[in-house]
């Protein structure tokens, strides 16, 4: 067993640190730790990361995980922060290391600085070294990370919802759809074709369409930011005699158990 820790050093080249941007940095750097555990499989919560080790060469501390992990988590985490801290950190999200998330929180360290200032984080070798390795972490670098990640991912996808609110006076058309799975609202923007289209989805509020075209991607929250929809597709509903005809219709899918075995089953209420 092993344990997550890093060092950080705030304010260097100086004795002391500003008291309000001492405790901004800890506070966002809390939070980064905090998803980066999430990330690497440790159930991290609010309170649970430890300064301990204090030195005033410039506010020094480690940041020590309250709780014991497995070896391989461990490693998992010094690869993440070596990632991060490197000439690619958006790296540590295109290998599955951590999420965007994290990185955002990690970028998000730098808006407690000067433009001049920088900071470090230690990575120790193993859970028993005494002396970290040394990563400096620029304004710049930071800044960096969060303009790159407020460029959109574009995705050519759909989503299905219902239209919730139609917009077609704008300067340029869209509509407001109520994602089914998650309740969002997702801004569409559409080309003057499929205005019948769209006319025809509000006759009925509860009608569910499919919208396809280029999605753009919030990386950091992985939401949806905006969709140029090409084509809308209005979802069929069943009839009354199709919707019964449903029951019965596959007799052996639940196999020795009942129906009513079958659903306590999957909801984790059967022995």
């Amino acid at each position: 067993m092993a344990r997550l820790r890093i060092r950080l050093r705030f304010n260097p080249g100086r004795t002391g640190a500003p008291m309000d941007k001492l405790g901004e940095f800890a506070s966002q750097t809390e939070k980064f730790l905090r998803s980066l555990a999430n990330d690497i499989g440790v159930s991290a919560k609010k309170g649970e990361w430890l300064a301990v080790k204090f030195t005033n060469d410039s506010v020094a501390f480690d940041s020590l995980y309250a709780e014991v992990v497995t070896d391989a988590v461990a490693a998992k985490g010094r690869e993440a922060i070596i990632v991060i801290t490197g000439d690619d950190p958006l790296a540590a999200c295109s290998k599955g290391i951590v999420s965007y998330g994290t990185i955002a929180e990690f970028s998000r360290i730098g808006k407690m600085m000067d433009p001049d200032e920088t900071f470090f984080i230690g990575v120790y070798e193993s859970d028993v070294a005494n002396e970290p390795e040394w990563k400096e972490v620029a304004f710049s670098k930071t800044a960096e990370i969060r303009q790159l990640l407020d460029a959109p991912l574009v995705s050519y996808g759909s989503v299905q919802g219902v239209l919730y609110a139609w917009h077609f006076g704008a300067e340029r058309p869209f509509f407001n759809l109520r994602e089914l799975s998650s309740g969002d609202l997702i801004k569409c923007f559409y080309i003057s074709d499929l205005h019948d289209r769209i006319h025809e989805a509000t006759e009925d509020k509860n009608t569910v369409v499919h919208v396809y075209g280029d999605i753009k991607w919030d990386r950091a929250t992985n939401l949806i930011i905006e969709l140029d929809a090409i084509n809308i597709e209005i979802a069929r509903t069943l009839s009354d005699f199709e919707f019964d005809g449903l029951f019965g219709s596959m007799p052996k899918f639940t196999g020795s158990l009942s129906t009513s075995e079958y659903i306590d089953w999957l909801r984790g209420d059967g022995e």
